[in-house]
C-alpha cells in the first residue's frame, strides 16, 4: 500500500513553497538554455563578421599591391 501512496502523491500538484521553488527552477532552466543559445548565436555571428572583415582586408591588400610596407 505504501507503493501506491507514493505513486499517487507524485501526480499531485505541488503546493506552497514547493510549487514556488519548482516554478523558479523551471524559469532558471529556461534562462540557462536561452543564455547558451544566445552565446552560440553570437559566436556564430562574430565568426561570420570576422570572415567578412578578413576578406575585405585581403581584398584591400591585393588592391594596394600586396605589400605591407614593412622592412
Amino acid at each position: 500500500m505504501s507503493d501506491r501512496t507514493k505513486a499517487d502523491t507524485s501526480k499531485v500538484p505541488k503546493r506552497g513553497e514547493a510549487a514556488w521553488k519548482a516554478a523558479k527552477d523551471s524559469i532558471a532552466d529556461r534562462n540557462d538554455a536561452a543564455r547558451k543559445a544566445g552565446m552560440k548565436q553570437r559566436q556564430a555571428e562574430e565568426g561570420r563578421k570576422m570572415e567578412i572583415r578578413r576578406a575585405a582586408e585581403a581584398r584591400e591588400r591585393d588592391e594596394l599591391g600586396g605589400t605591407s610596407g614593412r622592412g
